[in-house]
């Protein structure tokens, strides 16, 4: 089993982008995202262009997140399902885990991750589960500490948005590496939370100070 999972989710057409006449070119089939090669489709016939009129790429996990009313539909409960659950099975065994969104701007990497208060995202649903995992690994001899670290990689800037920065001072961090833990942010604060909404708060406040 590989240690690296790559999904893929295809988000609807913006407004402006349906006011610019903008087409979904990506279908998904199974575990197969086809994307289509418009500008050949676009010619009167294929003669002398070698270019494929699809292209197909395969991934562990592809979402189709376009139509709430379609069959196939994946929310962010099955989004969660897939991905979350395996966050949480591997931090349970100590494993140290790491998920993360790639994309343009405006593809939907911050829809995904934290959602919307009516439509709740990645991290938030990761984080409840770490409590549920907590209370089944309460009793001794097992014991269980949830920390909080929030930061931003900006213009190869490290920045702790957990704590104000100082204005006298350089904010940025230095990423150092651990001969045994690996890499880390040397002075990254990090908060002890004993609930779910001690973590919301501080993603909030983190959010905010972006």
């Amino acid at each position: 089993m590989a240690n690296v999972r790559v999904a893929v989710r295809v988000r609807p057409l913006s407004k402006r982008e349906v006011k610019e006449g903008g087409r979904i070119i990506v279908e998904i089939d199974g575990k197969v995202a086809k994307i289509r090669n418009l500008k050949v489709d676009s010619r009167s016939d294929g003669f002398g262009d070698s270019r494929e009129k699809v292209v197909a790429f395969g991934f562990d996990y592809c979402y189709w997140s376009v139509n709430p009313e379609d069959p196939h539909y994946a929310s962010q409960d099955v989004v969660f399902q897939d991905l979350g659950t395996e966050v949480l099975n591997g931090a349970a065994k100590g494993y140290n885990i790491c998920l993360f969104a790639y994309g343009q701007t405006g593809s939907g990497k911050t829809y995904t991750m934290l959602g919307t208060p009516a439509s709740v995202g990645l991290t938030p649903r990761i984080c409840e589960g770490l409590f549920v995992r907590e209370e089944e690994c309460a009793s001794p001899p097992s014991s269980c500490r949830i920390k909080v670290s929030f930061l931003e990689i900006y213009n190869e800037r490290v920045r702790d948005l957990l704590k104000p920065p100082d204005k006298k001072k350089s904010y940025t961090l230095r990423v150092r590496e651990h001969p045994e833990m690996g890499p880390y942010v040397q002075g990254l604060s990090q908060h002890v939370v004993t609930n779910y909404k001690q973590v919301i708060q501080l993603l909030e406040e983190g959010i905010a100070n972006r």
